[in-house]
């Protein structure tokens, strides 16, 4: 895919989740995941296996692999990883990203994402914040990655000084010294703002074409509607052109269809759902608009070949 189509994201919907439209996963849930997969007893970070292990504000560990079924998990807090060794592929709502070796990605509340594993040795570095760890006056800054959310491969020279904050994170949580919580704000915030400037100089200002202006723009208004909206004509017509010229578009563009990019997102929606949230199926229909329970299970096996209780009860997390 086009970087250009990459960088229009929307943050309409995860704003829209964090007003509680939509259930959110806890730090909490997220630790419990992550215990299937991370060591015990490690050297770095946190050990969440311990029975006195308690989250407050952040969490910082080592990870030696991802949750790998791809199902998307949607958090209520701040996920950033620096990956040391791997290359896994990142998905975040509908887009798909590359992960390579020292690359950092903070991915913001609200967002579906998953990450498939193409090879055995992997190790990463994660940090867990809640919003409210950060002041207000950080909200500019947090909101600069609302819609830059995909990995960043550092340069070596940044990726030391950034490797080297992690370290030092891991030090002021082993050793809690005077005013550790403050310092760790400021290490984190350090980290933050080293990201930022590196998506800031790759950012490339380029004049796009017309058929790219429009693949952005429906990408955009799928992340915003895709519960309501389920037809290529109602997103042609707030775009104001024929539903037969924006499938030819997307077609020419991303080499998909315009409808299967709807679907794919809804369906994602509903694997979440499904799996980490403990809604009903009749309220999962609703909350996505489905006229009834029978529409909903026919479309989702159709796509995933298990109805929706067959689905829940073989993936099912929490």
């Amino acid at each position: 895919m086009n970087e250009n189509y990459k960088k229009t994201q929307s943050s309409c919907f995860s704003l829209m989740r964090l007003k509680g439209s939509l259930p959110l996963m806890s730090m909490q849930d997220n630790i419990n995941i992550y215990k299937n997969i991370h060591a015990k007893k490690v050297l770095f970070g946190m050990d969440i296996h311990v029975d006195e292990f308690e989250h407050k504000d952040f969490v910082i560990f080592q990870n030696s692999g991802y949750i790998n079924n791809q199902i998307p998990m949607c958090c209520s807090f701040y996920t950033l990883i620096l990956n040391i060794k791997g290359e896994p592929i990142s998905y975040v709502n509908q887009y798909k990203y590359d992960v390579k070796e020292k690359s950092l990605q903070l991915l913001v509340p609200g967002v579906l994402y998953s990450f498939e594993d193409i090879k055995d040795d992997k190790e990463s570095l994660i940090i867990f914040f809640e919003h409210d760890f950060l002041s207000s006056e950080n909200l500019e800054l947090l909101e600069f990655f609302q819609k830059e959310f995909e990995p960043n491969t550092l340069t070596q020279e940044t990726y030391m000084e950034v490797l080297s904050i992690f370290k030092l994170l891991n030090q002021e949580y082993k050793h809690k010294k005077t005013d550790y919580q403050e310092y760790s704000k400021l290490l984190l915030l350090q980290i933050i703002y080293l990201l930022k400037r590196e998506k800031s100089t790759r950012i490339v200002k380029s004049v796009l074409t017309r058929s790219q202006q429009i693949t952005n723009h429906y990408l955009a208004l799928i992340e915003e509607d895709f519960q309501t909206k389920k037809t290529v004509q109602e997103y042609a017509n707030i775009l104001d052109i024929t539903s037969k010229h924006l499938s030819e578009t997307i077609r020419e563009t991303l080499n998909e269809s315009a409808l299967f990019l709807i679907h794919k997102r809804i369906i994602k929606e509903i694997q979440y759902q499904l799996c980490y949230t403990t809604l009903s199926i009749k309220e999962i229909s609703s909350t996505l608009y489905f006229s009834n329970s029978s529409d909903f299970g026919r479309f989702f096996k159709r796509h995933k070949k298990l109805s929706p209780r067959d689905y829940r009860l073989k993936f099912q997390i929490i």
